[in-house]
């Protein structure tokens, strides 16, 4: 019977003008994100060729990641140009966009397309799932035949959620396609494990907005009531909720301001240049340099020893207040499987500072050689899957899971009359 229903709902709305609109508009989206996302990744190729270092130089750059074009992400953080230098890590200011509208809008990338597009679609397209059967009075004669309600709910979300993941899969793979044979994308395991992966966390997403369009379907008694409630609700959940959240991280958090940390660096250095100053006119110019970077790198550490616990409290506050809505987890999820996400930035960090301290007495001048050539590879799938993503993925499952459970108790109370 579930079989059944499904298939009644894709026979009765593929031929809509709805379902046809929202195809049409998505197929639209997607060619745009294509066209300015590659776009900004060219942009990107010609900075990294232009600005790379030599080899034997200290400083790191890394070459641009590919899937940028589908989730931007942090990506104009971790593609700058890193100076290395004894005791700290600077980065360069961000290369300017190819597109200057970027200023001003959101990047259209993927993300985008998902996040905010594919999620009103997903309720566009099940917001009447309840409500139109019984306008039409169909909803009463089915369940005076005998039909099961359970049955019903689940054959209208599985037919539902097939009339959104289709079309989107089908021209997903299509751009996904496109993108590999660009220049300087190339097609790779390692691009089509991501693309594939993106994907299904995707669908996994529409899942969750298509079974809150069902739930909020069987609040309902008339369709115009059910629209106005699911368009609250796609506002709340990812505009509202994200955004509330990030600021209410911040608004409770003791961590100082990133200018006064950058104050107190200079003044270790200037507290360092002046005991360098001191020691070198008894001991002779130019003899104490090694232990002014020393006396500066240790200044710099017991600054971020008590800076970075702070910093990293607000960050995972921030993502749990996030994470209440599905939009915010599913950001996290794209992100991080495109290694372009805040865990990827932190990962990087982390190896700039291994590699700082590794090689801090060449950089000091304080012994004769060359610094090692920096290795980095960004985060395999594997690992991102058992670390960040995890939590994202359980997050999106349980929503799906909890808004099914609710509409199927809801619906066995529907009054059908």
């Amino acid at each position: 019977m579930i079989l059944h229903f499904a298939k009644k709902e894709i026979l009765e709305n593929v031929v809509t003008y709805r379902f046809l609109l929202v195809t049409s508009l998505l197929a639209v989206l997607i060619v745009i994100s294509l066209l300015v996302s590659y776009g900004d990744f060219e942009m990107q190729v010609e900075h990294y060729a232009l600005n790379r270092p030599n080899p034997g130089s200290a400083n790191v750059m890394l070459p641009p990641n590919p899937l940028s074009i589908f989730a931007k992400g942090a990506e104009a953080d971790l593609d700058r140009l890193f100076w290395v230098h004894p005791g700290s890590v600077e980065m360069e200011s961000s290369q300017q966009s190819i597109n200057r509208l970027f200023a001003l809008f959101t990047v259209p990338d993927m993300l985008f397309i998902v996040k905010v597009m594919l999620s009103l679609i997903a309720l566009l397209l099940t917001f009447d799932a309840i409500t139109g059967e019984k306008e039409n009075g169909t909803l009463k004669l089915a369940l005076a035949g005998g039909s099961s309600r359970s049955d019903m709910l689940l054959g209208k979300f599985a037919g539902r959620l097939l009339l959104v993941v289709l079309p989107f899969s089908v021209l997903f793979l299509i751009a996904a396609a496109v993108v590999s044979m660009l220049p300087d994308v190339g097609s790779s395991g390692y691009f089509w494990q991501r693309a594939f992966t993106i994907l299904l966390a995707s669908l996994l997403y529409a899942g969750v907005f298509s079974s809150l369009g069902i739930l909020l379907s069987s609040f309902a008694h008339q369709s115009s009531a059910s629209l106005i409630v699911c368009l609250t609700a796609w506002v709340a959940l990812v505009f509202v909720v994200p955004q509330a959240g990030a600021a209410l991280a911040r608004s409770v958090s003791d961590i100082p301001p990133s200018e006064r940390v950058n104050l107190e660096r200079s003044l270790n250095q200037v507290r360092a240049e002046y005991g360098r100053f001191q020691r070198e006119k008894v001991s002779g110019r130019g003899k104490e340099l090694g232990a002014y970077y020393r006396e500066q790198n240790e200044a710099n550490s017991r600054l971020l020893e008590s800076y970075i616990p702070k910093l990293e409290g607000l960050v995972n506050r921030t993502k749990n207040l996030v994470r209440l809505s599905p939009a915010g987890a599913a950001t996290f999820l794209l992100t991080d499987v495109a290694n372009t996400g805040i865990y990827e930035e932190h990962r990087l960090k982390d190896a700039l500072t291994s590699y700082m301290e590794r090689n801090f007495d060449i950089l000091s001048d304080a012994v004769d050689g060359s610094v090692e050539s920096f290795q980095y590879e960004r985060a395999s799938l594997n690992e991102i899957l058992a670390t960040s993503a995890l939590t994202d993925i359980v997050i999106l499952a349980i929503a799906g899971i909890g808004f099914t459970g609710a509409a199927m108790m809801r619906f066995s109370r529907y009054d059908a009359r």
